[in-house]
């Protein structure tokens, strides 16, 4: 009976021991960990969160068989995944270890990116496995990844006239198609916020209509004895719907038209005293003579 007791004692032990020992092999760290070859990602500027596809995982064959509960078997660190490392030069990005035993990790911004200096990046990443030991000896490194990163634009910015004002002149009782352009630029790096999606005249009342590249046109016939010279304030909207900064001024000066007036009058030279401001136009010349048209002035 004794016999037989010393013999299960025995088989447990060994059993035991068989465990320990595959435990002690499983200490060795013997393979490299694993990541995908290629990894794309987006973040929007002023903002460090990046969607990365796939998800940045790093796998390990060393990691630690689960063995059953009863056995109370300590798992060691090897097969797992201790840190990823970046490469590259002034890269804004860092990579960091969310679960050591998952080998799960994220990539974020270090500090607010801005899409209008730079639109992509590019950049390699390694993971490394803790190694063995307490002192993480004989730590092993990935192979390296391209990683490329896109930076979406924010509307960040306001539409800007390329000209402080605009001044055009017009003949009375004329229609035109276009009468001058109006331009505004706008800094956002993508189409969609760095392109004018439209011009509006923002004076109520006047004739006048300005298309979506900024041409301006009279809506009507214009006459010089009703309005002189009209001034409008134009804006622009960039296709994100944000407003000009600072909307911009526009003059449209009238011209008189010449009228027919006394012809072949004979006596003596008529004397026109012009006063301060009023307009004196040439309607042209015959025989080297010059003709003139003076406008009436309103009550």
């Amino acid at each position: 009976m004794q016999i037989r007791r010393y013999k299960h004692f025995a088989s447990v032990v060994g059993l035991v021991l068989g465990l320990l020992c595959a435990v002690e092999a499983a200490k060795v760290n013997k393979h490299k960990p694993w990541i995908e070859t290629t990894y794309h990602g987006i973040v929007t500027e002023n903002d460090d969160k990046v969607l990365l596809d796939p998800p940045l995982i790093a796998l390990d064959k060393d990691a630690p068989l689960r063995y059953a509960e009863s056995f109370e078997v300590t798992f060691t660190k090897e097969g797992e995944i201790c840190g990823f490392r970046i490469h590259g030069q002034n890269v804004p990005f860092e990579a960091v270890v969310l679960d050591k035993s998952t080998g799960e990790g994220v990539i974020r911004a270090k500090d607010k990116l801005d899409c209008e200096l730079q639109k992509e990046h590019t950049f390699t990443i390694q993971a490394y496995d803790c190694g063995e030991g307490p002192d993480g000896a004989n730590m092993k490194k990935s192979h390296k990844a391209t990683v490329h990163i896109q930076v979406n634009d924010i509307n960040e910015y306001s539409p800007v006239f390329k000209e402080k004002s605009y001044k055009a002149t017009v003949i009375e009782g004329k229609k035109y198609d276009s009468i001058l352009k109006v331009e505004a630029v706008d800094a956002d790096c993508s189409f969609q916020f760095s392109q004018i999606c439209s011009y509006e005249i923002v004076t109520p009342d006047v004739p006048f209509t300005v298309d979506k590249d900024g041409f301006i046109k009279n809506t009507e016939k214009l006459n010089y004895s009703k309005e002189r010279m009209y001034k409008l304030t134009v804006t622009a909207y960039d296709c994100g719907k944000n407003r000009a900064s600072e909307d911009v001024l526009v003059k449209i000066n009238i011209k008189p038209t010449c009228k027919p007036g006394w012809q072949g009058i004979k006596g003596p030279t008529l004397s026109v005293t012009l006063k301060r401001h009023q307009e004196l136009f040439v309607c042209g010349t015959l025989k080297g003579k010059s003709f003139y048209s003076i406008p009436l002035e309103r009550d």
